[in-house]
């Protein structure tokens, strides 16, 4: 188990260190494949902290609290992840039909562009450096609400001795606390990007 989490880590680092040219392709860039293999490297900090969370809360051992998010996450990373990239992935089609979007003449568009290919960035060559890190950072987002609603659910269950409002605030907090922290290492690798493109 530690093996394939090296390389995976491995794997994640390779992406972030390769020129966004040569990661693209002319059909341009699946986000899943960057976003994916990012948040398994990025589990069990995730869990470790989000436990921390649950223990303090409910005065419980931390290997328990860790147990019990842990699952949680590892429901989250296959089935929530994924799908918050799916329903990005259906928004753009619904939108572009499949196509890119709009373009880069001004800010606004550039802007809705970006949100358009969150999922599946268009070949725009010469965009990539800043699209890659905002279109994590808009899946991000979508994958936090899917991310409280499962870690909600489950843990309900697992702690059904508690209020149930105690567990939502609970989840909230974690949740908040762990994708904040991803949103704000994809904004230090925006500047990287954007600091090496000047």
């Amino acid at each position: 188990m530690k093996e394939i989490f090296k390389n995976l880590g491995v794997v994640f680092f390779i992406f972030l260190l390769l020129p966004i040219g040569i990661v693209s392709a002319n059909s341009g860039l699946p986000m899943i494949l960057m976003t994916f293999p990012a948040m398994i490297f990025a589990l069990i900090p995730i869990i470790l902290i989000e436990a921390g969370v649950l223990k303090k809360s409910l005065n419980i051992w931390y290997k328990k609290a860790i147990l019990s998010f842990g699952f949680a996450n590892l429901i989250t990373t296959i089935i929530g992840f994924p799908l918050s990239w799916g329903l990005l992935l259906g928004l753009e089609l619904l939108t572009t039909g499949g196509s890119c979007g709009p373009g880069f003449h001004n800010i606004g568009t550039s802007i809705i562009t970006v949100i358009m290919e969150a999922a599946w960035i268009c070949p725009w060559e010469e965009q990539l450096f800043w699209m890659v890190p905002i279109a994590f950072i808009i899946c991000l987002i979508i994958a936090y609400f899917i991310s409280v609603w499962i870690e909600y659910v489950v843990l309900k269950r697992i702690f059904n001795a508690f209020e149930a409002s105690k567990i939502k605030k609970i989840v909230l907090i974690a949740n908040s606390i762990t994708y904040s922290l991803l949103i704000v290492l994809n904004f230090i690798y925006l500047i990287f990007n954007v600091y090496n493109k000047i």
